[in-house]
């Protein structure tokens, strides 16, 4: 991601309040969709900056790509007037903006605004997720490392045309230029080359091309945003003059919804609550394959003990992550149709994206790939594991390797009800082989700057969190390993490096896939990541919500084009 999002697990969190409207659009709350999220938004609403999912909703209402998936997961173009023009060698991709498209303050977006968004990226001062959005464009190494004034890869020829140069052939240029960057406006701050201070300390200041725009926000409530006067929608869509993101508690928002303070809860996977709203005569929901797992991350550099991969291949054989599907996932009380229709949880082979194009089959388990290392739960050979490296058990039944006690530091995230399931397991199985776990429990910002700070990272030894992806591409796992700003583990290993790079640079569909299954069979060794679970989500809503089409790449926030609400 470059196109991925975290979540809290990404999974839940808590609190509570009401919004309350506003400057501009409708006040008539009968036209208003109020939306759950058991999460605190960080206000980091930057195309550029943002990490969180919650805050990506934010930046989806407002803010466009170039292209963008709909509900058939199906690019096609959203701020383009069409799909771009594509040279034979696949290096060079003609953009038109679409006719009158405009931000929110009334001015035209034009090519430049393309450009700068992209420029942004390639600063040498910018300190985003993000920048591998740009390094494959003609000029960016110039730009970042060099003396040029400009990003000479992209081309403005004329107001309406942007034309960008990509550096090499890649199997995701088309979804990199087009899709996994929203376009802001060049006017909005003062930007230099080497200074982008100004911009990463406005953050929650937004102007954006997409039919709403934002109308208040507060860190404890959330946000409220209405339609965008200067976005000129087709007939029927975007009827929906108002919508809140409210932040709700992760005990009580089902309550909230069958009372009717929420209309919506996006991407639910507890089974109770989904089963709960299954019964609702009021109440109805959209389910969809999750492009996205519940994951364990393990510090391979500065961990404590998990710098050694012998201890975190014996920590991922001592998971018993099939008993926490089997037990999380499992419907207690819900419709026989839930029941008998929907397989909510799944234990994935690696830590991937389920719904890659010509991957997810093999993440999701559908089909085997022989090389592959499957941590199925087995504490003996997690045992077997920890003696061959050298970790002996001690007289109090921890183990010992050097002097060093196999301690491992577990940074929680707290209300998540996905660890309330897990943990109490771990603690079983981990005890069993000799580990000592230590855990912290802090709140999920406080949890994402710890991982995401290499000067903290010996704070940390393992964390739970959950990834969304945003898109099809085969090639999202190049942004989890190596020199980028999601990698977490600091994993750093040159032959999957090695992998990853050949699966990426190329036009050759086929040539892709060989490596990247290479690299998956790699990724699987080293063990940076153990995934924990995949699964379906669920969107929860009032019956009075129509035509909400959701699916793996299209979020309720991208789907307001057709909904609606009937009164």
């Amino acid at each position: 991601m470059r196109k991925r999002r975290m979540i809290a697990g990404l999974a839940s969190i808590a609190m509570a309040t009401t919004l309350v409207a506003c400057s501009s659009g409708s006040s008539d709350k009968s036209n208003t969709l109020t939306v759950g999220v058991n999460q605190e938004l960080n206000g980091v609403f930057s195309p550029a900056y943002y990490s969180s999912s919650y805050d990506g909703y934010a930046i989806d209402l407002v803010y466009e790509p170039l292209l963008g998936y709909n509900a058939d997961n199906e690019l096609v173009p959203q701020l383009a007037q069409d799909m771009p023009e594509v040279s034979d060698d696949g290096l060079t991709y003609t953009f038109k903006i679409r006719e009158g498209a405009k931000f929110s303050d009334g001015t035209p977006v034009t090519s430049k605004d393309v450009k700068y968004s992209f420029t942004l990226l390639a600063d040498p001062s910018y300190t985003g997720r993000f920048a591998i959005n740009a390094e494959n464009i003609v000029g960016y190494k110039e730009y970042n490392q060099g003396d040029a004034e400009e990003l000479s890869g992209i081309e403005t020829p004329d107001d309406e045309t942007v034309i960008f140069h990509a550096a090499e052939p890649r199997i995701d240029n088309l979804v990199t230029f087009g899709n996994n960057m929203k376009v802001m406006s060049a006017s909005q701050f003062d930007y230099k080359k080497g200074d982008t201070s100004e911009i990463e300390s406005s953050t929650s200041e937004m102007l954006g091309s997409g039919p709403y725009k934002l109308n208040s926000y507060d860190k404890s409530s959330g946000a409220s945003f209405v339609r965008n006067e200067n976005y000129e929608a087709k007939d029927g869509e975007y009827s929906i003059d108002k919508v809140i993101i409210k932040t709700t508690d992760v005990q009580t928002e089902v309550d909230e919804l069958k009372s009717g303070s929420v209309d919506l809860l996006p991407q639910t996977i507890e089974q109770q609550k989904i089963g709960t709203v299954s019964k609702e005569d009021d109440l109805t929901y959209n389910s969809y394959f999750r492009a996205g797992e519940g994951y364990i991350a393990f510090n391979a550099v500065d961990g404590h003990t998990t710098a050694d991969n012998a201890v975190r291949q014996a920590l991922s054989y001592a998971t018993d992550r099939q008993s926490f599907v089997d037990s999380y996932f499992k419907f207690e009380d819900a419709s026989d149709e839930v029941v008998e229709n929907t397989k909510l949880g799944y234990v994935p082979q690696v830590f991937w994206n389920p719904v890659s194009e010509n991957l997810g089959e093999y993440v999701r388990g559908e089909k085997p790939l022989d090389g592959l290392t499957v941590y199925n739960f087995d504490t003996e050979k997690a045992k077997a594991v920890l003696d061959a490296a050298g970790w002996k058990v001690g007289e109090d039944g921890y183990r010992y390797k050097d002097g060093t006690k196999l301690e491992v530091k577990w940074m929680l995230s707290k209300d998540n009800s996905v660890l309330e399931t897990l943990i109490p397991m771990v603690q079983k199985s981990w005890k069993e082989i000799g580990v000592d776990l230590k855990q912290t429990t802090v709140d999920f910002n406080t949890l994402i700057d710890t991982v995401q700070n290499p000067e903290k990272s010996s704070e940390w030894d393992v964390f739970f969190m959950a990834i969304g992806y945003t898109g099809l591409s085969d090639g999202d796992a190049n942004s989890n390993y190596g020199n980028t700003p999601d990698n977490y583990p600091q994993i750093h290993d040159a032959q999957l490096d090695e992998y990853l790079r050949k699966g990426m640079y190329t036009n050759d569909a086929e040539t892709s896939k060989e490596n990247y299954l290479k690299a998956m069979e790699r990724a699987s060794e080293v063990d940076a990541y153990l995934p924990i679970y995949g699964n379906q989500y669920f969107d929860l809503y009032n019956k009075r919500v129509k035509n909400l089409k959701t699916s793996s790449v299209h979020s309720w926030a991208q789907a307001m084009d057709q909904a609606s609400i009937e009164n």
